[in-house]
């Protein structure tokens, strides 16, 4: 079989575990269910986070090793956080609903005519300090948000964004400094 070969047994076998331990995570009623839910799962989450219903995929790859979360994060509803490579959400970030951060790009298996121009690629993507991402927007692989910035809502960050500015538009611009 193509899958097979092309992903292997062993990450068949962990994206089967971690999708139960996601099943059970969408299930939990409550901020703190959810982070000690996290933390067993293997995710550092510092103090005084809220975890609200956060989409996962490429649990497989790194697992929720993945993901870190220091003091006073916010991530809201429908959030989507991509675990293939690294996210690094550091103190007083609050990510607005609906917002994407991703680490990682393939335009699909290693045979597809595209993936000469476009190889795969794995990233960490980092959301420094008392930065706010709004409702939306999507962080691109790879991306640094620098601290104390605020990415308007439906921004779509394609480079980084520098430390005291609000970014705006698809693709995000800077629009001011703060």
């Amino acid at each position: 079989m193509k899958i097979i070969k092309e992903i292997g047994l062993k990450r068949i076998i962990k994206y089967s575990i971690y999708g139960l331990w996601d099943f059970i995570f969408q299930l939990l009623p409550y901020s703190p269910l959810r982070i000690l839910w996290l933390r067993l799962g293997g995710t550092k989450v510092g103090k005084h986070c809220v975890v609200d219903r956060v989409l996962f995929f490429n649990l497989d790859r790194n697992g929720l090793q993945g993901l870190s979360l220091k003091n006073d994060v916010y991530l809201g509803p429908g959030v989507t956080l991509d675990l293939a490579g690294k996210i690094m959400i550091n103190s007083q970030v609050s990510v607005s609903a609906n917002s994407t951060i991703l680490s990682h790009h393939s335009v699909g298996y290693s045979d597809h005519p595209l993936l000469k121009y476009y190889p795969k690629k794995i990233f960490t993507t980092t959301i420094e300090s008392g930065s706010v991402l709004g409702v939306g927007c999507i962080i691109l692989p790879g991306i640094t948000i620098k601290k104390e910035s605020l990415v308007a809502a439906g921004a779509v960050v394609r480079i980084d964004v520098p430390s005291h500015k609000m970014v705006a538009g698809v693709p995000a611009v800077v629009k001011k400094d703060l």
